[in-house]
């Protein structure tokens, strides 16, 4: 599966969580993040860096993901084997 698949399969399942999916400038916005799952007044939210590579929003999208309990999710299993794999 390619980068652009992975990713777009990524961020169906983060909709289909109802988690927000925010990309940001983060660096520029005076943020200080590289991004990734965090709550705000009881929403969960996810942010990614705009300017980051695919591949860097893919691990921060599986990292991210893995808080959630997947059980029961339909989520092809390349796409689950790459969450499973990532670094919490």
């Amino acid at each position: 599966m390619n980068d652009n698949t992975l990713l777009e399969h990524l961020e169906e399942l983060v909709s289909r969580l109802g988690v927000t999916l925010r990309e940001e400038n983060l660096g520029s916005a005076g943020y200080n993040s590289g991004g990734g799952y965090c709550k705000v007044g009881g929403l969960s939210i996810i942010f990614l860096n705009k300017r980051d590579s695919r591949q860097r929003k893919i691990r921060i999208l599986a990292r991210s993901l893995r808080r959630f309990n997947l059980e029961g999710v339909f989520i092809p299993p390349a796409v689950r084997r790459v969450i499973e794999s990532s670094e919490n």
